[in-house]
Parts: C-alpha cells; sequence; structure tokens
C-alpha cells in the first residue's frame, strides 16, 4: 500500500503542476495577444492619413491643368517644323499697368510677312487699334520679325528701317498645334498666345481716327 500510495500522490502532484503550467502559458499567450492588438491600434492610429489642405489641394490640381494647356518646353527647336506651325493667326492679351487690355491677332504667311493687329483698352472702356506688317522668320530657337510699317486708310504707312526697335528677335520657349510662347532677347518679356481658326477676326475701330487701319494683302 505505501509504495503504490506514494505512486498515486506523486502523480497528482505532477498534474497539478503541468495543469499549472499550462494555465500559466495560456495567461500569458493571451496577455501577449491583448498587448499585441494594443500595439498595432496605436501604431495604426500614429500613422492615419494627415487630412489635405483643400486649398493647396486644389492649387495643385489647376497648377497640373494648366501644366497640361500650357506647352512643354522644347529643348531642340527644328527650323522647318517650326516655322511650319507658327503659320495661321494667333491670338494673345494681357494686362496693362494702367489698368487696361491689350490684345493682339498676329497672321503669318508661308511668302515670309506678317500682320499684326492690335486692340488697345483703356481703363475707361475707350478702344484704340493698329495694324502693322512686315517680315518674320526662324532660326534655330529664335522667332523673328522686322517691322515695316502701319496700315491705314489712306494705305500702307511705312516705317523707318533705320531704327532698332524696328527689329525684333525673341527666344522660343515653348511651341505646340496649340500654344506659343516666346521671350523678347533684350526687354527679356515673356509672350503666350493661342492658335487661331482662319476665319477668326480681332474687331477694329476704323471711325475714330482717319489713319485707323483698314486692310492690307500680302
Amino acid at each position: 500500500m505505501g509504495p503504490s500510495f506514494d505512486w498515486l500522490f506523486s502523480g497528482c502532484i505532477a498534474r497539478i503542476w503541468e495543469w499549472f503550467y499550462m494555465k500559466q502559458a495560456l495567461y500569458f499567450g493571451v496577455l501577449s495577444v491583448l498587448l499585441a492588438g494594443c500595439s498595432q491600434f496605436k501604431t495604426n492610429k500614429q500613422t492615419a492619413p494627415i487630412p489635405i489642405n483643400l486649398e493647396s489641394h486644389v492649387q495643385a490640381l489647376d497648377e497640373n491643368a494648366q501644366a497640361e494647356d500650357v506647352p512643354t518646353p522644347t529643348p531642340k527647336i527644328i527650323t522647318s517644323n517650326s516655322r511650319t506651325m507658327l503659320l495661321g493667326k494667333w491670338y494673345g492679351i494681357r494686362k496693362t499697368n494702367n489698368g487696361g487690355q491689350k490684345e493682339w491677332l498676329t497672321e503669318r504667311s508661308a511668302d515670309g510677312t506678317y500682320r499684326v493687329d492690335f486692340r488697345f483698352t483703356a481703363k475707361n472702356g475707350d478702344v484704340r487699334t493698329q495694324s502693322e506688317v512686315g517680315f518674320w522668320g526662324v532660326s534655330g530657337g529664335t522667332y523673328f520679325r522686322i517691322f515695316r510699317g502701319w496700315i491705314t486708310i489712306e494705305g500702307m504707312k511705312p516705317a523707318d528701317p533705320t531704327k532698332a526697335d524696328h527689329y525684333d528677335a525673341y527666344a522660343i520657349q515653348s511651341l505646340n498645334d496649340t500654344y506659343f510662347s516666346y521671350k523678347h532677347v533684350n526687354r527679356e518679356h515673356v509672350y503666350t498666345v493661342k492658335k487661331m481658326p482662319a476665319d477668326f477676326r480681332l474687331p477694329l475701330n476704323v471711325k475714330s481716327e482717319s489713319d485707323e487701319p483698314l486692310t492690307f494683302s500680302f
């Protein structure tokens, strides 16, 4: 009886310790899972996306939209292609320093001549127009114009060919089928114009003064 009792007692003690260790392991396992979940929740909370600044976001989208419309700079200009692309009518508009507005429509022909119609609108609404003619061309990445005179009701009024201001050179900034951007070599003014259909015309005021532009044939 003695040895059997000792063996039974030892077996019970062993099972009790085994149960204790299993319970302890289960406890630590559950605790580890809970801690891992809390840690993950805390990490996810810290890395949540920062709210977008709507103003800057909209501005960025608007800049991207404008970038799609405006031509990208062309590193190398092929003269023959550039010259062909510049044919036809191109329209530009910009504000003046006195609060008015300046519009111009340049029509370039394949024979190397051009006509540009200007329409100036003052701040008070008064309108003045003027037309000029001359020669144009492209060499490499340079676009140039030679001003030869004004168009009036009486006919063409020749310009003084000895004046340096009547000869202009522009660096071609960008050019595609829709937009043309160019920079004056000396004054460094940048102009951007848009290609217009052949039937587009700039309204001209020919009634206010006798020397206002009327028509001109290349």
